[in-house]
C-alpha cells in the first residue's frame, strides 16, 4: 500500500509537471514516448481479501480509500475481492465503479439482485452477476490451455514467469519490505546526522528514522510487551546520543527495575541509577533540585535566543519497565512534573518505555499524561489491539521484534524498524 501511495504522489506532480489534465492525455502522451519518468500508465492494487485487511490492519484502511478516492484519475487502480459487501464501509462503497458477484453464502447480501444470485450454483466456479444483471463467466487465470484447478496456483506461478519473460519493456519495481534485522552500523553516523539520534528506518521510503531529542521531539514514549525490543531501543538510544555528546554535554538517569541497563551508560555519563521505587523517589528528588536551580529568576522579554537557557549537560532520564515502577500506584517519578512543562528550556528528556498491556489506562497516568501533552513523540510496538486507541488512529497490534508504529504529533503514524545495537563495551 505504500508504494502505491508513492506511486500516486509521483504521478500527480508528473501530471503538474507536464500539464496532464486527464488519463486519456497521459495515455496519449505515453504513446508518444513524452512521460519517460513512468514505467506504465496504469498501477493496479490488488487485495484479495478487503474485510480482512481491514481487521488485521486496520491503520490501511484510510490509505486504501484514500487510493480509491483520488487514484483512478491518475491511473492507479483498486481491484480488491471480499465475502461481502459489507466488508467495505459504506462511505467508500461508492468508489467502486464496477461490480461483479460470485456465488455468495447468503444471497441476501446480493447487492445486484437477491433472486439472480440465489440462482448461482457453488458447483460452477466463476459464474458470476455484474452490475447489469447479467450473468457472465470468469475465466480461469492459466495460460496453458487446461481447464484444471487443482493445480491453479502453480499455473498462475507459470504464467507470471512466462510474461515477465516475454515482455520487452519496463517491469514493476519490487515492493520494498522492512529488514528483519537492522544492524545499527547501518545507520547514520555522527558526522551525516550530528543533531539527531537514529533509531531504524521507516516502511514508506526505507530512509532512516532521526529523532529531533534535543530539538523538537523532547521526549520519546515507548509502549510494547514483553520481548518485543524496547530494552534494546534504550541501549541504542544511549549509544547514538554518547557518540554524539560529550560527557560536560549530557548525562543520564537511568531507571531500571529489571536491571537490564547495568552497565550500558558510560560512567562518566551516569548522574544516578535506580533499581526499585524507594531509589527511583531518591534519584528523582535529587534531579528535581538540579532542575529547580535551572529556573530562571526573571525573564526578559527583549533578550534574543542566543542558546540554551540553562547551563549545564541536558539530563535524559532513562526508564525503563515503567510499569513495574508505578505499581500498586506508586509515583516515584512524581518530582519531575512542575518541571515537565518547562523541560526544553531545563536541558530535561524522558525516553521511557512500559508496557502495551494496560497502557489505554495508564497514558491517563500524571507523568504520562504530561509527556504526551508536552509533544512527546510515541512507539507503539507489539500488543494487543483490545488496549483501544492508544494515540489518534493508532491501536496496539502484534508486530515482530523491534518493529513499531512511529506517532509524531502533526504527522501520519509510520511503520518502523528499529536498529539493533552490539553489547556496549565496559
Amino acid at each position: 500500500v505504500a508504494e502505491v501511495r508513492a506511486a500516486l504522489a509521483a504521478r500527480e506532480e508528473v501530471f503538474r509537471r507536464h500539464g496532464i489534465d486527464s488519463l486519456d492525455a497521459l495515455r496519449r502522451l505515453r504513446a508518444q514516448g513524452k512521460v519517460p519518468e513512468l514505467g506504465s500508465t496504469d498501477v493496479v492494487l490488488l487485495i484479495d481479501g478487503y474485510g480482512a485487511l481491514r481487521e488485521e490492519f486496520a491503520q490501511l484502511d484510510e490509505d486504501v480509500t484514500d487510493l480509491l478516492k483520488r487514484g483512478g484519475a491518475y491511473g492507479v487502480h483498486v481491484v480488491a475481492g471480499m465475502l461481502r459487501w459489507n466488508d467495505v464501509r459504506i462511505a467508500a462503497q461508492s468508489l467502486f465503479g464496477t461490480r461483479v458477484e460470485l456465488h455468495l453464502n447468503d444471497p441476501g447480501d446480493s447487492t445486484v439482485d437477491r433472486k439472480l444470485s440465489a440462482t448461482l450454483d457453488a458447483e460452477t466456479p466463476g459464474r458470476a452477476l455484474t452490475d447489469d444483471r447479467l450473468f457472465a463467466q470468469v475465466a480461469l487465470p492459466r495460460i496453458d490451455r487446461e481447464a484444471a484447478t487443482g493445480d491453479l496456483g502453480t499455473a498462475v506461478e507459470q504464467a507470471a514467469r512466462t510474461l515477465r519473460a516475454a515482455w520487452p519493456g519496463e517491469v514493476a519495481p519490487q515492493v520494498r519490505m522492512l529488514p528483519a534485522e537492522l544492524p545499527a552500523h547501518r545507520l547514520p553516523g555522527p558526522a551525516a546526522a550530528p543533531d539527531r539520534v537514529p533509531l531504524g528506518v521507516e516502511q514508506d521510503t526505507l530512509g532512516p528514522v532521526l529523532l529531533d531529542l534535543f530539538g523538537q521531539e523532547q521526549h520519546l514514549l515507548v509502549l510494547g510487551d514483553n520481548e518485543c525490543g524496547k530494552t534494546s531501543l534504550l541501549k541504542l538510544v544511549v549509544s547514538q546520543l554518547v557518540a554524539r555528546h560529550g560527557p560536560e554535554e549530557l548525562v543520564f538517569g537511568v531507571f531500571d527495575p529489571r536491571r537490564g541497563l547495568r552497565g550500558v551508560v558510560p560512567e562518566p555519563y551516569r548522574g544516578g541509577y535506580a533499581h526499585n521505587a524507594r531509589l527511583a523517589d531518591a534519584l528523582a528528588t535529587g534531579i528535581a533540585k538540579e532542575l529547580a536551580r535551572r529556573l530562571p529568576e526573571s525573564a526578559d522579554p527583549d533578550a534574543a535566543e542566543s542558546g540554551p537557557a540553562f547551563t549545564g549537560p541536558r539530563i535524559v532520564i532513562l526508564v525503563d519497565d515503567y510499569d513495574i515502577l508505578a505499581t500498586a500506584g506508586q509515583q516515584p517519578l512524581a518530582a519531575f512534573l512542575p518541571f515537565l512543562s518547562s523541560a526544553q528550556d531545563l536541558g530535561l528528556h524522558f525516553v521511557l518505555a512500559r508496557r502495551a498491556a494496560g497502557a489505554g489506562r495508564a497514558l491517563y497516568e500524571p507523568l504520562l499524561t504530561a509527556l504526551r501533552e508536552t509533544g512527546a513523540t510515541a512507539l507503539v510496538m507489539d500488543g494487543e489491539r483490545a488496549e483501544g486507541q492508544l494515540f489518534p488512529g493508532v491501536h496496539a497490534s502484534h508486530q515482530p521484534p523491534g518493529r513499531g508504529m512511529l506517532v509524531r504529533r502533526g504527522q501520519r503514524p509510520r511503520l518502523v524498524q528499529l536498529a539493533l545495537t552490539g553489547e556496549p563495551a565496559p
